[in-house]
């Protein structure tokens, strides 16, 4: 018994040592959650515009065309409740916040939790953001416990493609050169759907959140929505836009927010968008351009 426990032992210390040298390898490849994290950490108190919401200001929001003093902390599919959280992490680096500017529209306040739909997400918040949702020795403490995303990450890097955004947090890889006509066929256009109430309210709650600490330290809240094709707005029920907008007209009316909606902003072209929903690089370039010129940056 002893012999065999022994062998179980040492068949079981390479397979570790292993796993352990594959977490600590995917942990050096540069991605923009550690880049934004530090970038925050090192330069928060020179921030006056802060951008925050999911895929919609991480593609259409370039700091660089919007003038001194913004950083775009959005992400891919992040939801309202981290871009609170995210605000709420760097409040002591805050010296000159004026304004922040969150994505407040049909792609997010609908979501339901990410541990639900894409769980592999949170592990790069506790790992890379200071998220501590869940104990570090979790499922979401390790990237390797997906191996989906653990070899996607592997692909990108070995392409050079590992740190998809530029150093003020843009996405910048939706190239318009790349672009699918495909995607802009009536049948694949993407669709963002009401799911539950329980999942929208508590949306809405963060949303109200991050409102109320804007008001609480006298910042300026603008709600964002940004553009997006014709046939993406068609897909979307009627009633759905209607809660969308009496969600965000709420929460300007308590909180003295402002919105903007430019989700049918007949300023871009097709050749704006990289895909349905998501401006390209030459689109959110003339985006961020008309948004600065209409907050005055």
């Amino acid at each position: 018994m002893r012999k065999f426990l022994l062998r179980i032992v040492f068949f079981l210390i390479p397979v570790i040592v292993l796993l352990i040298g594959a977490e600590i390898y995917i942990r050096s490849i540069p991605n923009s959650y550690k880049l934004k994290n530090d970038w925050m950490l090192r330069n928060g108190q020179t921030v006056s515009t802060l951008l925050l919401g999911n895929s919609h200001g991480y593609y259409a929001l370039v700091p660089s065309e919007m003038g001194h003093g913004v950083f775009n902390l959005c992400n891919v599919s992040q939801r309202l409740e981290h871009d609170y959280f995210l605000l709420r992490r760097y409040e002591s680096e805050y010296k000159t916040l004026r304004r922040v500017i969150l994505v407040a529209d049909n792609s997010n306040l609908f979501d339901i939790p990410m541990e639900t739909e894409e769980p592999a997400r949170i592990a790069y918040y506790q790992l890379y953001m200071g998220y501590r949702a869940y104990s570090m020795l979790s499922s979401y403490g390790f990237e390797i416990c997906n191996m989906t995303y653990f070899m996607q990450k592997l692909k990108y890097h070995s392409q050079g493609k590992s740190l998809m955004c530029d150093s003020l947090g843009w996405g910048d890889n939706y190239i318009v050169a790349d672009r699918n006509p495909d995607n802009f066929i009536f049948k694949n256009v993407r669709e963002h759907h009401f799911v539950n109430w329980e999942s929208t309210l508590r949306n809405r709650a963060y949303m109200d959140s991050i409102a109320a600490w804007c008001q609480q330290h006298r910042v300026e809240l603008v709600l964002l929505q940004t553009p997006v094709c014709e046939d993406y707005t068609k897909k979307a029920d009627a009633w759905q836009l209607q809660l969308v907008n009496a969600m965000v007209d709420s929460c300007c009316t308590q909180y003295g927010a402002r919105k903007y909606d430019y989700s049918c902003d007949k300023h871009f072209r097709d050749t704006d968008f990289f895909d349905s929903d998501h401006l390209s690089d030459q689109g959110a370039r003339k985006f961020s351009r008309i948004l600065a010129r209409d907050l005055c940056l």
